[in-house]
């Protein structure tokens, strides 16, 4: 990392993405516009972000502007714009449009309807995803309608979305539970189902008013204790801000606000049909203690982590570290946001998840926003039913696009001691695709006994240093990566997959099933090649094979061909039936019982 205002003598250069050597990050202009950039600027702004679709970002960034809509047009001839069209008033309704692959949805106000010209115009909203969408000419694979020339190339800059609708529009009023609120009386128009009493007398309707319900900001040792929540307004039109190096943005706020707190606890309670986020914890907070509590029907998080750095520069601590968040059951959540998690965090570390169970929401259960210091544990929980309104994520999501430090003592650098994954039981399926998705950048991971069923080890874009050990993966039909799917390393930072036993029980691609997976660096480069060794893999026809660069090696081969170098002592066979399967899962869990220390690395 090179900044004149770093004189600590510490340098990041251990990944082959050379732009997360480097710290990046803009505020200003635009950005400041749609994102509140006082607490943290975006990464995404800064006209040099790296990684998956950050050419769009980039293009954006660099021309001053941001990839999001201003407005709605439809087509006044068919029949949607027809129904659009007979709308007698749509100004304050809002939209609620997704990013073309669901990473986030994102909420607008309409300030005017010009029928004439079928356009619905935006205001207030936007912020809510942390990044910009993508035109027909930046990503041509993404919008089929978009419009080509004769030779196929396409000829159309309009932003390509996902699936949208709209709220508080009178003539929407057509299913049981929904509302229209008029404005211009004070009325609430609420339309029941045929099985509500017939005498109304009874009925309470609760007008949530507040969004932050307790605010803890300065006081320690606080406890609550068995108490409810609900009914806190919803947030997603307020202003979010990018906390840091990955995909999302964040509005600073939830029903319980902790912040500067030591040794603060919430056990036991409920929350539910709260609009918004339940928790957050900001700026310094310590041994903070979520166990315990319930969380259904939520607006948007359940529980997150947001701490502050002057940009690069977190030594001074003002992050939530040391917290634990344990026995909680988190589900229905994310109802507004798609991008929600039962926990989220960014510049926060030392943080402990264990026995909890998190099911039931539209993305990422866990979410890891970026790898500021390190040493989470994640620790025998059950994650299952995610990404049910996305993709391209797991029950479990990483990113770590950009180094800080962290460490007042000097001793880390930029480098974190390790995140731990062990002995969770992992479900990959609605739109997920790996059990633990490592995604751009992701280091320092040490993965160990695990059950996944869904893909294996994934390291893109740069992600190094990382274990993957003693795992049972069984590989659901998702988009061929299976066993294992790792980029570049330099030497000395390889991944390691070692002692894991993966079967492919299928594969969606075309002559997939003994295919464990991919690697982008050659096989013949044994000084950067990932350490892969003692696995046990199960295919069709037990001819378990690897992709390197563009060739493909069966086991035996490479193991005869490079000397041992790869996949020493593993051995690959045809896929047992369905009870023997079942069988390993059962002895895996058993095995996984009462073991909650993470072996020597």
């Amino acid at each position: 990392l090179s900044d004149p205002r770093n004189p600590t003598g510490h340098v990041k250069n251990d990944t082959t993405m050379s732009a997360y050597n480097t710290y990046v990050s803009g505020k200003g202009g635009m950005c400041d516009v749609i994102w509140d950039t006082s607490y943290s600027s975006s990464y995404w702004c800064a006209g040099k972000s790296a990684g998956g679709w950050a050419e769009v970002d980039n293009e954006f960034a660099k021309a001053g502007t941001v990839g999001l809509p201003v407005g709605l047009a439809y087509y006044k001839d068919d029949d949607v714009g027809q129904h659009i069209a007979r709308w007698a008033n749509a100004t304050n309704a809002i939209v609620h449009a997704r990013h073309s692959q669901s990473w986030f949805s994102n909420m607008w106000e309409i300030t005017t309807h010009n029928k004439s010209l079928g356009v619905l115009h935006f205001g207030l909203g936007g912020s809510q995803g942390g990044r910009s969408w993508c035109r027909c000419d930046q990503c041509t694979y993404a919008g089929p309608w978009c419009k080509r020339d004769d030779d196929g190339k396409v000829i159309d800059d309009r932003l390509i979305g996902g699936g949208w609708y709209v709220e508080n529009v009178l003539e929407e009023l057509d299913a049981p539970g929904e509302f229209f609120y008029v404005e211009s009386t004070g009325t609430i128009l609420l339309l029941l189902n045929s099985t509500e009493a017939t005498d109304k007398s009874d009925m309470v309707l609760v007008v949530p008013k507040l969004a932050t319900l307790i605010d803890i900001d300065g006081a320690d040792y606080v406890t609550i204790s068995n108490v409810g929540f609900r009914d806190a307004r919803k947030t997603y039109l307020e202003k979010h801000g990018v906390p840091s190096g990955g995909d999302w943005s964040l509005y600073k706020g939830a029903a319980i606000q902790i912040a500067n707190s030591l040794k603060t606890t919430v056990k036991g309670c409920t929350f539910s049909r709260l609009d918004g986020s339940a928790i957050i914890l900001t700026e310094r907070t310590r041994q903070i203690t979520i166990e315990e509590c319930e969380f259904e029907f939520l607006g948007e998080s359940a529980m997150a982590a947001w701490g502050y750095t002057d940009e690069w520069d977190g030594r001074d601590g003002r992050q939530p570290r040391d917290t634990l968040i344990r026995r909680n059951v988190v589900r229905e959540i994310g109802i507004y946001e798609k991008q929600s998690s039962a926990w989220f965090q960014a510049k926060s570390c030392n943080n402990r998840l264990v026995d909890n169970i998190f099911f039931n929401m539209p993305r990422a259960a866990i979410n890891i926003n970026d790898g500021f210091g390190g040493n989470n544990v994640i620790m025998n929980n059950l994650l299952f039913n995610t990404c049910r309104e996305s993709g391209d994520h797991g029950p479990i999501n990483t990113w770590d696009r950009q180094p800080f430090l962290w460490d007042a003592t000097g001793q880390y650098g930029f480098n974190t001691p390790p995140h731990i994954v062990s002995n969770n039981f992992l479900v990959a399926n609605y739109g997920a695709s790996q059990g633990l998705d490592n995604d751009d950048g992701s280091s320092f991971y040490h993965i160990e006994r695990n059950i996944m069923l869904g893909e294996g080890l994934k390291a893109d874009y740069g992600g190094h240093d990382s274990i993957f050990r003693d795992n049972l993966v069984i590989v659901s039909p998702y988009d061929g990566q299976n066993c294992i799917n790792v980029n570049f390393f330099k030497a000395g930072h390889q991944h390691k997959f070692i002692d894991n036993v993966c079967a492919v029980l299928s594969c969606r691609q075309r002559d997939c099933d003994e295919l464990i997976g991919y690697t982008y660096d050659s096989c013949s480069h044994t000084e950067t090649f990932p350490l892969l060794a003692n696995n046990t893999y199960y295919t069709k026809n037990g001819n378990a094979s690897l992709n390197c660069a563009s060739d493909t090696f069966s086991i035996d081969v490479l193991q005869k061909r490079f000397n041992n170098n790869i996949e020493a002592g593993s051995s690959s066979h045809v896929l047992p039936n369905d009870d023997v399967i079942t069988r390993w899962l059962f002895d895996k869990i058993t095995s996984m019982k009462g073991r909650n220390k993470v072996s020597p690395i």
